[in-house]
């Protein structure tokens, strides 16, 4: 996420969507509203801290990511239903670069993960959600299973940094159940040109997931310190970075623990 991808040099996709031009369309998303309810009674998912989403005001929503992003449409979902507004949801690159997916996912209302695009939304006034790990966390092996990969990823807390807006992280449990990972394709990999892109092999109930019990969890808002003016301190970032990161991870090896079951929570 806000990084200048292999492909970005090939394919000019317009990336810069503005909030005077919304596209986000909420037909289209009411008409779609039958497969996450379908993906509701799959996953039966349940929520801790849903009271955390702000009513009105902006906020940096930061998320893990499931294998393959399943539960990205759960978690806005039920932020919808919750307290009416719809997060506008950063995606990859690549997922932009074709024209009609392009249209389809705006209209959906994500946005292409650049720092331009979080802050016009931000200091517009939405909830902006981001999930730092990107094809790190959706693409990943076995060994990376309920673990946040954002070594790399200071985006997020810069962006969050110039707005001046809390960070709420959301953490699933179950998300990385719903497929056995066998290997990788990195056939992939070579093929978008960064090792992230490998496609994993599922093995689930046949190809469908399986039908685990997702459970998310909401933090309260993170208010980070520094300015604007401070994105400069890289200390001051990496400080920042460290102290989201360790509270993630904290509440994902919370919920691990809590857990008594994969298929029922």
């Amino acid at each position: 996420m806000f990084e200048d991808y292999h492909f970005s040099k090939l394919f000019k996709a317009p990336q810069d969507v503005y909030p005077d031009h919304d596209p986000l369309d909420m037909e289209l998303v009411d008409k779609l509203r039958p497969v996450v309810k379908f993906l509701y009674q799959y996953f039966r998912p349940t929520y801790h801290g849903l009271e955390n989403i702000p009513e009105q005001g902006s906020a940096l929503l930061v998320g893990s990511h499931g294998i393959f992003g399943l539960d990205a449409p759960i978690i806005f979902m039920a932020i919808y239903e919750s307290c009416g507004r719809m997060p506008r949801g950063l995606g990859d690159y690549h997922l932009f670069m074709e024209p009609v997916l392009r249209t389809f996912w705006t209209k959906m209302g994500a946005l292409a993960g650049t720092p331009e695009n979080a802050i016009r939304f931000l200091e517009a006034g939405h909830l902006v959600n981001v999930y730092p790990g990107g094809a790190r966390d959706a693409m990943k092996g076995p060994e990376g299973l309920y673990k946040l990969h954002w070594e790399k990823s200071f985006g997020f807390i810069k962006v969050a940094m110039k707005t001046g807006v809390p960070i709420i992280l959301h953490m699933g449990i179950g998300t990385d159940d719903t497929y056995r990972i066998l290997g990788k394709m990195n056939l992939i990999a070579r093929i978008f040109g960064h090792s992230k892109y490998a496609i994993p092999l599922p093995l689930g109930w046949g190809l469908l997931p399986r039908p685990v019990k997702f459970c998310y969890y909401i933090s309260r808002p993170i208010h980070l310190e520094g300015t604007r003016e401070d994105v400069a301190n890289s200390a001051l970032v990496e400080k920042n970075h460290q102290m989201v990161w360790n509270i993630g991870k904290q509440m994902i090896e919370k919920g691990l623990e809590r857990r008594k079951s994969v298929w029922f929570g």
